[in-house]
């Protein structure tokens, strides 16, 4: 097992989000109880067991690149239908809600919207977080941080924006907040104290997890409940 794997195995979350707000979209998404959910990305399984909550009667499939994530989640979700696939052509559709936290970089939300269309049932939607800028003249600090990550970030208006040039609408949208990153990063904090990895990892996470808490303000997720036009 890789060192990024071997570090977030025991932890809850691989990325920011809470209970909280996953419960606001998924009131929006008017999933029904028996529907077919996926999680698109889903890394640890954080969201698994709201998302399970909400089709008691349906199917939970998730799906992400990394074998050691879904092998975990093999064990500890039995009932739920995890492989390691592209999340661009996931299996087990069609989904009544596609949710995808924080992953859709991977793929661009044009493209990923694209995608998930042939894979969505009438009257299905899709949720999805993204990276956005909060303020119109963010720190400098912060740009350079994210784009030596590969990120160019937009702001909630840009993001919407790129939404309907994919031809879908936008139903409700809002950001994450700061409770979502602290339910990520305190335990990662703590993690790193013990972990017994990669140095440069440990100063990468660490570097990131003092942006947040110097410039934490500029930036956000944002959560987008969006449907084909």
């Amino acid at each position: 097992m890789s060192d990024i794997f071997a570090l977030f195995a025991p932890l809850e979350r691989a990325g920011p989000g809470d209970d909280e707000s996953l419960g606001w979209a998924i009131s929006f998404a008017g999933t029904p109880a028996d529907g077919c959910v996926l999680d698109a990305g889903c890394g640890t399984g954080a969201d698994l067991p709201a998302l399970l909550d909400a089709v008691p009667r349906g199917r939970v499939v998730a799906v992400d690149t990394a074998p050691a994530f879904i092998d975990g989640l093999r064990a500890r979700f039995p009932t739920v239908k995890a492989h390691v696939a592209n999340m661009a052509d996931p299996p087990d559709g069609p989904f009544d809600l596609i949710w995808s936290a924080g992953a859709v970089y991977n793929l661009g939300v044009s493209r990923a919207l694209s995608a998930w269309a042939a894979h969505l049932k009438p009257g299905g939607c899709v949720v999805f977080s993204d990276l956005c800028w909060r303020q119109d003249h963010p720190p400098e600090e912060a740009r350079a941080f994210w784009a030596a990550e590969g990120l160019m970030l937009t702001d909630a208006a840009g993001l919407e924006a790129q939404v309907r040039a994919a031809g879908w609408r936008v139903l409700a949208a809002r950001w994450l907040g700061r409770a979502g990153w602290a339910a990520y990063y305190h335990p990662l904090s703590v993690r790193l104290d013990v972990f017994d990895g990669d140095t440069d990892l440990i100063t990468a996470f660490r570097a990131e997890i003092a942006l947040w808490q110097a410039h934490g303000e500029s930036y956000d997720y944002r959560l987008v409940v969006a449907v084909p036009a």
